[in-house]
């Protein structure tokens, strides 16, 4: 039963009803292999940013139509707002699940599940679980993304990581995504700064700064990945400063606020370049969640990032929509909640709300503004009732 928290009216499906003749459903294994091949065939370093819109819609309309048939809590949503597959079917109109969703219901239709990435806890207790069958269309989007936006020389780098390693946090998606990186891209003297102790997380400090004198006195270049809270904690720690390499670049992801004191973007920017070294036209920002399996990231080594605008792999569509009636916003410049439709998404759902807001700008990337208020929400609250109603007999 849904948490009484959620419980709201039904309300009326948001689209009319649509009769088109179902397409034949392709096999979950020819799905993987056009998905993992469309993602492989990206020259991350040379090809745009986005595939012509009909071959995204093609691959789109065929992942949603399996999971339509499989997936028994996504056909409720897609039932009640009158939406099938169909070979012409709109992508504004695939209804998307709300991230929180995740944490109530259980959205898995693969065969069996070899890996399950939980979010950070929250006051109620409760988790989100994304359960994958295979984690191997999740690396295949991670490196080439990574590759583009951070990594284009494609050289080895000294990763000094600011968050917990997946052996020791291992139902971290962030973990599983930065201990990849670290394998595929990392320099021997890489290492995670972050480990558990007493039952609490606890940055190394001594390791962090003998890593960082290391960067110091060799010529290879370094980066820094983390939580915005880490640097924040990293900053709040020590007084030394340093000046780490030529090429050294830093990617931070999540919001600014530490467990000490909150700064804004431009103000811990601005420490990157004072304490690091690292000038803040190197510093990329990562934009992603537990409950998808590609990421976006500023283009700040690629070009001049005055926006600090967030760009997403072809495989990956943004989109906002009315907090509200959680309609599509079509407008240059639009803000509102954001959406994603994630190909690399197989087992779950493709299609995903998220709670934050942001402005969607005609060439395509995003600008992130933060969670929106609980008033904008209901339209979320009110989509997992939808699905969960029809799941509960009761």
């Amino acid at each position: 039963m849904l948490p009484s928290r959620l419980r709201q009216p039904r309300r009326a499906p948001l689209t009319k009803r649509y009769h088109h003749t179902m397409p034949a459903m392709t096999s979950r294994d020819q799905i993987f292999r056009n998905i993992h091949s469309a993602i492989t065939s990206w020259e991350a370093t040379t090809d745009p940013l986005s595939w012509p819109a009909t071959r995204f819609a093609s691959l789109a309309r065929e992942l949603f139509a399996y999971q339509y048939q499989t997936n028994a809590a996504y056909r409720t949503l897609c039932t009640n707002r009158g939406v099938a597959p169909a070979d012409d079917l709109d992508l504004n109109l695939i209804p998307a699940v709300p991230t929180d969703a995740f944490k109530v219901l259980d959205l898995f239709h693969g065969p069996s599940i070899a890996r399950t990435f939980r979010t950070s806890g929250t006051t109620q207790g409760q988790r989100g679980q994304h359960h994958f069958a295979t984690l191997e269309l999740y690396r295949a989007s991670l490196h080439p993304t990574f590759e583009r936006f951070c990594n284009p020389s494609q050289q080895a780098l000294r990763l000094i990581v600011l968050a917990p390693s997946p052996d020791d946090l291992p139902d971290s998606s962030l973990s599983f995504m930065l201990g990849e990186l670290m394998e595929r891209w990392g320099s021997p003297e890489s290492t995670f700064v972050i480990g558990l102790r007493d039952n609490a997380w606890h940055l190394d400090l001594a390791a962090l700064e003998h890593a960082l004198d290391q960067a110091e006195q060799d010529d290879t270049p370094t980066m820094l990945l983390g939580t915005a809270f880490g640097y924040v904690e990293l900053l709040d720690r020590t007084t030394r400063s340093w000046r780490l390499p030529p090429g050294s670049r830093l990617m931070e992801t999540g919001g600014f606020k530490g467990r000490s004191r909150t700064l804004d973007k431009a103000d811990l920017y601005g420490l990157f370049e004072e304490r690091l070294g690292v000038p803040a036209q190197r510093c990329i920002s990562e934009y992603s969640m537990t409950e998808l399996s590609s990421q976006t990231y500023t283009d700040a080594l690629n070009g001049p990032d005055a926006t600090g605008r967030l760009a997403a792999p072809p495989w990956l569509q943004l989109s906002v929509v009315d907090p509200l009636t959680l309609q599509p916003l079509t407008a240059p410049g639009a803000t509102g909640l954001i959406r994603f439709i994630d190909l690399a998404n197989l087992d779950s759902v493709l299609a995903i709300q998220t709670s934050d807001r942001g402005t969607l700008y005609p060439d395509g990337t995003l600008e992130l503004l933060g969670r929106a208020p609980e008033a904008e929400l209901r339209g979320c609250s009110l989509t997992i009732e939808e699905i969960a109603e029809g799941l509960d007999p009761r």
